[in-house]
């Protein structure tokens, strides 16, 4: 049965395009550190985005694609995680227009609110809407509206700095009277009932003073981490997690290490004394976050309960500055010996179980003279202990040894390939293979030339009534994702001959390299950067060598079995 003419049905097709114009359209909305999540004074971001979304709903040339939120994040910096990822989606063109509920939601830093507005977003072509401010940078035509958001933006900027100072003052105060209290409790200590004190936590405290008495009888620290360990004392993380004093499920890490008993003796907090104004932030002074002078520290002395002595503490500081001294003079009588010895493998050695990078060290041997040695250790074995990750201790000189035997191996290998492929190269089994990539990439081409026709024809079709227009547009959909999996698969047919073309190469990049370590005597740096990647350790002593161009080097493999198979390997 012939179809009707459905020309008078045309008209929707100006809808359609109409809103395919549309620009994809992006809702930022931030709540500050100020207001901590909190929906004070219409600021929630529920509120913001409802806004904007009002706004939005009158005009259809902008389309909603997503929301992007900073919960409790300043708007002094626009180092945030969604607005980074709004970024990243302009980038690419996902977003091509950002509306905010107001020009302080956007940002509180006037000269980068402004290098955004002047520059970056102009250089994007993005478009910038700001409703409360009723700014939008597309239609912003004469210098006085461009002054209007410019004034507007160092209201923003000054009413920061006059919180930052505020606030800045408030905890000045409360540490200089000892109110104020670091959320990161001192093992040893509890809160008390309202959290506005320490007590003591005896249970930890016993462990804190033993930790004291055995640095007072000269005692090292790494034996002292030993000692802990094999008594099977609970470190300080796991404790503050048993006694609920720190949140959180990962514990990780949280054995007892040299670090962590350094901590403990270097901290003044077992002698009741609070420090306060180590490090600061000050917006107003135009400081971010930096370590303060130990002269501008808050020093509250009997701010809480001590847990060791005034003079057994300063006992152990004073031991602790000679064992600091003698290492000091250690290192320098050995400055010599250890510069000799180099870490070959800086950056590329990792235990094979944890993934970590391994440790590498340089033993001293009291053995008939002093005999320096290096040895490779995992990195979370050392500073998280037993039970985390294995020791795999690696001496450096077995290390060199068996990373030579590797490259030393895949040199042969490389010969070996060479000689193959240059017996291939040219022969009937490689053109055939070029032939059938070839004819790959040709094949999807015509595919994707017949779909263009007939996407082409599609809304001629539509227009003279043959198509409705949900049938228009079930086809239109139907014929974009056909051409996009064509357009993958060409892209997959191109990559694949390109690969088989450089692997067949006289140039190959594996082969070149392998050839720049051909008459090696020794490893050296520049071998070592040149040829590998990284090296796993793994437990009795084995490695993997994992070369660089791995990748170019399975493609190679890869090539000569695809011209085995054509039967031409002449």
């Amino acid at each position: 049965m012939a179809r009707k003419s459905r020309k008078a049905q045309a008209q929707p097709v100006a809808e359609v395009k109409k809103e395919a114009a549309a620009l994809p359209t992006a809702i930022y909305a931030r709540l500050s550190v100020e207001n901590s999540g909190k929906d004070d004074d219409g600021n929630s971001l529920q509120n913001q985005i409802a806004v904007c979304e009002d706004y939005l709903d009158g005009c259809p040339h902008l389309r909603l694609t997503e929301v992007y939120s900073d919960n409790g994040r300043t708007g002094t910096v626009f180092d945030r995680p969604a607005w980074n990822r709004l970024m990243d989606d302009v980038r690419t063109g996902k977003i091509q227009c950002i509306v905010v509920r107001d020009l302080s939601r956007f940002g509180r830093d006037y000269v980068e609110t402004g290098s955004y507005l002047e520059k970056i977003f102009p250089a994007l072509g993005t478009r910038f809407i700001s409703v409360k401010e009723n700014f939008d940078n597309f239609t912003c035509g004469n210098a006085m509206e461009s002054l209007s958001v410019s004034l507007q933006n160092l209201v923003n900027a000054m009413y920061s700095r006059d919180i930052s100072k505020k606030v800045s003052t408030a905890l000045r105060a409360q540490m200089e009277t000892g109110r104020f209290r670091n959320r990161n409790l001192p093992y040893g200590y509890l809160w008390n009932g309202d959290k506005t004190a320490y007590v003591v936590d005896e249970e930890a405290a016993a462990v804190v003073r033993q930790i004291f008495e055995w640095k007072r009888q000269e005692v090292s620290v790494y034996t002292i981490v030993e000692r802990l360990k094999a008594g099977d004392i609970e470190s300080p993380e796991r404790h503050k997690r048993r006694a609920g004093t720190r949140n959180g499920d990962n514990i990780q890490g949280e054995g007892w290490c040299p670090s962590t008993i350094r901590g403990i003796l270097q901290n003044r907090a077992y002698i009741g004394e609070m420090i306060c104004g180590k490090s600061e932030t000050a917006l107003y002074k135009g400081l971010k976050k930096h370590v303060t002078e130990t002269d501008k520290w808050i020093v509250v002395p009997d701010a809480h309960p001590p847990i060791v002595s005034i003079s057994d503490f300063e006992a152990v500081e004073r031991q602790m500055r000679e064992d600091s001294a003698h290492r000091e003079t250690a290192m320098e009588w050995s400055a010599d010996i250890r510069a000799g010895m180099i870490d070959l493998f800086a950056g590329k050695i990792f235990c094979a179980d944890c993934g970590k990078r391994m440790y590498y060290k340089r033993q001293r041997i009291q053995c008939k003279g002093v005999v320096f040695r290096g040895v490779y250790d995992c990195s979370t074995h050392l500073r998280r202990g037993h039970g985390t990750c294995f020791k795999h201790a690696m001496r450096q000189d077995a290390l060199n040894e068996k990373v030579f035997n590797a490259i030393r191996d895949q040199l042969q290998v490389a010969l070996d390939y060479e000689k193959l492929l240059l017996a291939m190269r040219g022969g009937s089994g490689e053109a055939s293979v070029r032939e059938k990539h070839k004819a790959a990439v040709a094949s999807v081409k015509l595919r994707l030339n017949a779909l263009k026709k007939k996407r082409a024809g599609l809304y001629e079709s539509y227009v003279e009534g043959i198509l409705n227009e949900e049938e228009y547009a079930f086809a239109k959909q139907t014929y974009e994702e056909q051409y996009e999996a064509l357009n993958r698969l060409l892209d997959e047919a191109v990559e694949r001959r390109e690969r088989f073309l450089a692997s067949i190469s006289p140039d190959n990049k594996w082969l070149t390299m392998m050839r720049g370590a051909a008459g090696m005597t020794g490893l050296t740096q520049e071998l070592v950067d040149a040829i590998i990647e990284k090296v796993l350790v793994y437990g009795g002593g084995r490695i993997e060598v994992v070369f660089n161009y791995n990748d170019v080097f399975y493609a190679m493999l890869e090539c000569v079995e695809q011209i085995k198979e054509a039967g031409g390997d002449d």
